[in-house]
């Protein structure tokens, strides 16, 4: 029994598939699956059912699971405590939302590539859901999104707390600049999508304060909601860096809101059962970078 078994057979059996597996541990499939069967040969059980259309747990793979997992937490313990620098190496990808992508992204990487020069860094850029699902299937060894996750297997730890502001162009408030009832059903209200997280926000927030939207654009990018709210298209809010840049140059006009909007908090997003060593850095280095205040240059 060898530790390269014993690391094919942990993550073919909590990760989504063996192909998603072999593409953990860089190998191809054929490769994960001679592993695995030389294990079960040497304990002389099958550790996984392949009768169906997905390969299951036997009996006793749920018996050795916990086992393996112990075994691969003490390897990289002792791998820990003799390496005089964090060993982090491989391929990690990871995803983020629009905000953090536009802002803290670039400063994250150059930070990682500078600390771990082994490490390959594949980000994608996506809605948070989205980006949950991944996580949680294994696709993505980690995710910074907006608010936490509900999934059992995911754990969320929090990050930063975004603040948004209201913005409008001045041609369509004209010397308003407040967020009214009346305001809110005259003027278009652009968003993100319902499932983003700053939308659901929004939507607590009308509830709230007993509120109606009468016209409400939605569009999933950041960016291009900006955009339409500095040429007019309708009101929406902001990171408060963004309106702050735009009002700056005079694109828009701070809007105040009572209560304001509260405060959007990120997360760190890993599967609860990746015991690596790379996502407990991944994430000390995401705590440390994470800056949503940054200027956005692309506005």
């Amino acid at each position: 029994m060898t530790f390269k078994q014993i690391e094919a057979f942990y993550w073919a059996a909590t990760l989504a598939s063996f192909s998603l597996a072999a593409e953990r541990l860089h190998l191809s499939q054929s490769s994960l699956s001679k592993r695995l069967a030389e294990l079960e040969a040497q304990l002389g059980k099958p550790l996984f059912d392949r009768s169906g259309h997905r390969a299951s747990l036997t009996t006793a793979g749920q018996t050795f699971l916990p086992l393996a997992r112990k075994l691969l937490c003490t390897v990289d313990e002792v791998r820990e405590s003799m390496a005089d620098t964090p060993v982090v190496k491989g391929v990690c990808r990871f995803g983020m939302g629009e905000l953090a992508a536009l802002s803290w992204l670039p400063q994250f990487v150059a930070r990682a590539r500078q600390l771990y020069p082994e490490l390959v860094l594949e980000p994608r850029i996506d809605m948070g859901r989205v980006l949950e699902e991944k996580v949680e299937s294994g696709e993505l060894d980690f995710a910074v999104v907006a608010g936490t996750s509900r999934r059992g297997a995911i754990t969320s730890h929090a990050i930063r707390d975004v603040n948004f502001l209201w913005g409008a162009a001045p041609v369509l408030v004209g010397s308003r600049r407040e967020i009214t009832s009346e305001l809110l059903v005259q003027v278009a209200v652009i968003t993100m999508p319902s499932d983003a997280g700053s939308a659901r926000e929004f939507d607590d927030w009308l509830v709230k304060t007993e509120r109606v939207v009468d016209r409400r654009l939605e569009c999933n990018n950041l960016a291009a909601i900006a955009g339409m709210v500095v040429a007019g298209v309708g009101i929406s809010f902001l990171p408060e860096a963004w309106v702050r840049q735009l009002a700056a140059r005079g694109d828009v006009v701070v809007m105040e809101c009572r209560p304001p909007l509260p405060p959007l908090s990120y997360s760190f997003q890993a599967r609860r059962d990746d015991i690596r060593p790379l996502v407990r850095q991944m994430r000390q280095l995401v705590s440390e970078v994470a800056d949503f205040g940054l200027p956005n240059r692309m506005l």
